[in-house]
């Protein structure tokens, strides 16, 4: 029974050597899962993050183009307008200068007219 004793008294003192050998590698294994599932899940969570900023931006974009494009036709419309009424006040300008012209070659006529009728 002494040997039973002696090899009672030496798994007291090896005990907690072993213990905290055992619950090292257990830890380890854990600590190594957990990294692993942790690591997965940011390359999921990184990559879905990359998904919706680039379809946001997609979105943002068209956005932003459509605004541009109706704003590129309002300001046509507006130099269209502005064309417009241009080239009416110069056709307005032609027709009253020709008018002017047809008037005076009238008078010119009828000047020319009496001078020849009444020998002026």
């Amino acid at each position: 029974m002494a040997w039973q004793g002696w090899l009672l008294r030496m798994g007291k003192a090896f005990s907690p050597l072993l213990t905290a050998k055992a619950v090292g590698e257990a830890t380890r294994t854990v600590q190594q899962k957990t990294d692993a599932y942790i690591g997965k899940k940011r390359d999921e969570f990184v990559t879905q993050a990359r998904t919706e900023a680039e379809q946001f931006m997609v979105k943002q974009m068209a956005l932003i183009e459509m605004k541009i494009d109706a704003k590129i036709i309002e300001i046509e419309q507006k130099i269209d307008a502005q064309i417009e009424n241009e080239v009416r006040n110069k056709l307005r300008v032609l027709i009253y200068t020709l008018i002017a012209v047809i008037l005076m070659s009238l008078i010119s006529l009828g000047y020319l007219y009496l001078k020849q009728r009444f020998a002026l």
